[in-house]
This record gives C-alpha cells, structure tokens and sequence, in this order.
C-alpha cells in the first residue's frame, strides 16, 4: 500500500500539471483526469515507506522533494507534435462519438499512439482531440497550460510528414509554425519521425543527436543549449520574439498565445480582439515581470490599442535587425498614461526630409548638439511631419501643432553616483511633442505642450556618442527625464 501523501501528490500533480483529456491507447478511447488518476493510483501501490525513506538518505532530499522525483517519473504521458492537415483531422466530437472515426487524422493518431505505446505509454494527447474546443473554459485553460503540458510529457513525438532524413529538417513547413516554437523549446525529450513514420535517427532522444541540434540551430537560429534545456521566463526578450518572427499561425491572436508559455506569462484567451492587441497584452504581461530594457529594442509598427501609449511592438517581426544590446535593468513600468520609463532626452532638428512614393515612407535626418557641442547626425526612416504641421493628437479635443523633435536614449548607463553615462553605441527612440492651444479668458490663447511621444521607426536608432568632447565636462544626469510615451 503507498503511503497516503504520495496518492495525494499523485492526484495533485494529474489535476494540476497534465491535460485535461488524455487518449487511453489499449482502448484508443478519451478519457478524464479521474480515470488518469485511478491508472496510476493502480501502478503506484508498489511504492512503499520504506521505498521514501531510502531514497531520502540516498538522495539527500526532503521527503517531499523525493515524492515530487517519483511522481514526475511514474505518471507518463506521450505528446504530438505535427502540423494539422487541410481537412480530416480528428476532432474532440468525433472520439466522444459511437462510431470509430475514420480517415487521414485519424489513421495519423492511430500511427501516433502506436509509436507512443512502443515507447511503453499507455496514454497520449494530440491537440486535434484532446481538447472541448466548444467549451471557452477548458480551450483557455488548454491554450494558458500547453507549454507545461508539453514541458511535461515523458516524450514528445514529432511527425514531420515532409522530411524523410535529417538534412531535410530545413526545408519541413514545421518549422515555419507558431505553435511548433514552444512544442521545439518545452519536451526535455523529443523525437523526430518522418514521412511513413520512420524515426530519423536512432536516438532514443533526438535532442542528444549531434547532427539534428546542429541542423536545428541552423533552421531556427536558436543555440544547441537552449533547445536542449529551455528555461522560459521573460529574460532576453528580444532576442527569443525573434525566435518566432518568421513563424505563422491560422488565427492572428495566436502569435501572442503561442508565446506566453516561452515567456511565462499567462494571459486570458479573447480570440476576435485582434492580433495587435494580443500582442500588445503579451507585451504588458511581460513587462511587469522584468525590468530588461532590452526589450524596448525593436523597430516598425507599434501596437495600435485603445490603450494610449505607442510605445510596444506591434509583432514579432518588429525585432529582427536589432543592434546588439548588452543587459540594462532599470524601473520601467505601462500605466495608463503610457510607457513611464527614463530616458537622456536629446534635443534633435530635423534638418532635412525626403518622400520615397515608392515605399511610401520618408527619409528624415535629425542633427542634435549640446552646448554647442556636436553629438550626432542619425538618418532615420519614418513618416515625420514637418515644425508647424498640424496632427490630430488622439488625446486631445484639437489639432496639435508639431514642436519639436528629440532623441530618447534609453540604453544610458547610471553610475554609482547616480549620474549618467553614454555606453559606446547609443539606442534611441525618436520623441515627437505637439503644442496646442489653449483659451486663455475667451478671448486669447496661449501654446500648451503635449507630453513626449515614440514617433514610429521603420529602422533603429542607433548612433556612436563623442564621449571625450562632451562627457568629460559635464554631467549627463539634467539631461535624465522620465516620460511617459
């Protein structure tokens, strides 16, 4: 008989940490968590105390760190990963059913649960299937666990229909998806079958073959450590949005979707709002767990919410190209008045413009001194108005006035002291403030300024300070201004 905190730790870790339905193989039939937890309540009895306390000693862990290994190792699962056919996937419905389904999805999950019995499990879960998609609660609960239920899987195996050997791994639309990203990155245990369903290598694990992570590498830019041990959280932001730029999903919302699990972040499911404003809440998610500035490195079109700032991406793509930026962690945070965040604001005229009908964008270049000091000239790629053009500032009741332009470094560096300093290589938005005017007794007026706001970039900023002519006489630290953009 096993001790009763380890049947609890079972039937916690089945209800919190696996999916809702799985496929019981011997029937080919779905079943619950509840009939999940009787099976392996059933395979567990053999666990003795004294199994526990031996374990304990030998392993040096707390009884419960003990009881959390076993656990994780006896309640096996196998898990798919593919690309979904044009038509005659097998659907939730259909194995709830009387009838046997039948036809290409369904000779697809038969070869699936096959494969996964060989590999000793006697349960499976497909995305096709597994999940009520009539029911919003249990596919928001299935979209929010997806990247733990593949993190958690004994084996994921994926069907590559297209790739026959290794070197086609490159060429297979199954690393052209969205939701493939995180079934790459999540199973510590991943294995490769191609067309007819034959394993490409002989592995046990696919992710121990040399020659697959190297390929890998090469198709998704992502390195050989971290396909082979993922830690998701959202750190090195900008550089894993772009692990995802190039990839595809049906529905817009699902690029962001898609993510959170990469992210850790978790974010409620509201297909219909748009792709932008998915992203723009994946966004805000990951703000608030990290204070990565590096994630402000990105350049295109912001996300255009009924949320004022335009400051945050509109999709991943808006990544790709980025300069290379070190780690700054500073405050930053998204209220309702926008992106509050710190900035060495430069002063910067716009010197010259330029119309390019043929890409429908324009050419801008923008001069900025201090002190009579010269600090840079940039070429920037955008639809800037010129001084005196009029704007419809979407936070005002009348048309704005352009005023001025300036330079927004946020990757300054902060000293000790509590000065600022330039690193080599300066990264900046572009701000743009509006006047307009304001009655003064009805009968006159006088030019109220708007706050900053990110002017929109089709490329980055970037550009190399003359630290000896300027930094070492004077302080950087009155140029710091915290806006809200």
């Amino acid at each position: 008989m096993a001790p009763r905190d380890f049947e609890d730790a079972i039937a916690q870790y089945i209800f919190d940490e696996t999916p809702i339905h799985l496929i019981h193989i011997p029937e080919m039939k779905l079943v619950d968590r509840g009939v999940v937890l009787r099976h392996f309540l059933t395979v567990a009895r053999d666990m003795t105390e004294e199994d526990i306390q031996v374990q304990c000693a030998d392993l040096h862990l707390s009884r419960e760190d003990v009881i959390a290994n076993v656990v994780r190792k006896r309640v096996r699962y196998a898990i798919l990963s593919h690309r979904w056919l044009a038509e005659g996937e097998v659907t939730y419905q259909d194995m709830m059913g009387s009838t046997q389904p039948h036809g290409p999805g369904f000779a697809k999950l038969e070869s699936f649960c096959a494969t996964a019995s060989r590999y000793g499990m006697s349960f499976a879960w497909s995305d096709t299937c597994c999940i009520d998609k009539t029911s919003s609660s249990e596919l928001d609960e299935s979209l929010r666990s997806m990247f733990k239920w593949y993190r958690n899987s004994s084996i994921c195996i994926a069907y590559l229909a297209q790739t026959v050997r290794v070197s086609d791994l490159e060429k297979d639309l199954w690393f052209t998806r969205g939701w493939t990203l995180q079934e790459l990155l999540a199973p510590r245990r991943l294995k490769f079958f191609g067309a007819g369903w034959l394993p490409l290598t002989m592995q046990d694990n696919d992710k121990a073959d040399y020659h697959v992570m190297k390929m890998m590498e090469r198709v998704t830019s992502i390195s050989s450590r971290e396909l082979s041990d993922f830690i998701p959280g959202s750190h090195d932001v900008a550089k894993r949005m772009t692990w995802a730029a190039n990839r595809k999903t049906t529905r817009g919302e699902d690029m962001a979707y898609s993510l959170m699990g990469i992210f850790h972040v978790v974010l409620p499911i509201a297909y219909g709002e748009g792709s932008e404003r998915a992203f723009f809440r994946l966004v805000e998610a990951i703000i608030q767990t990290s204070d990565d500035l590096r994630i402000f490195n990105w350049a295109g079109r912001p996300a255009i919410t009924n949320h004022p700032s335009r400051a945050l991406p509109s999709s991943p793509r808006c990544y790709v190209g980025r300069p290379y930026c070190p780690l700054i962690r500073r405050e930053f945070s998204l209220t309702n008045s926008g992106l509050r965040i710190k900035l060495i604001v430069l002063p910067a005229e716009l010197t010259s413009r330029s119309d390019n009908h043929v890409i429908s964008s324009r050419q801008a270049s923008f001069h900025s001194e201090i002190e009579g000091i010269h600090i840079t000239d940039v070429d920037v790629t955008g639809n800037f108005l010129s001084y005196g053009d009029h704007v419809q500032d979407a936070t005002a009741d009348v048309d704005s006035i352009v005023s001025e332009y300036a330079l927004g470094v946020w990757n300054y560096l902060e000293t000790p002291s509590g000065d600022a300093n330039f690193p080599h290589n300066c990264l900046a938005f572009v701000l743009m403030r509006t006047v307009e005017p304001v009655p003064v007794m009805n009968i006159s007026y006088h030019w109220s300024k708007n706050p900053w706001r990110k002017h929109p970039t089709a490329n980055f900023v970037e550009f190399t300070f003359p630290t000896d002519d300027f930094q070492e006489h004077s302080s950087l630290k009155p140029l710091v201004e915290s806006v809200s953009l």
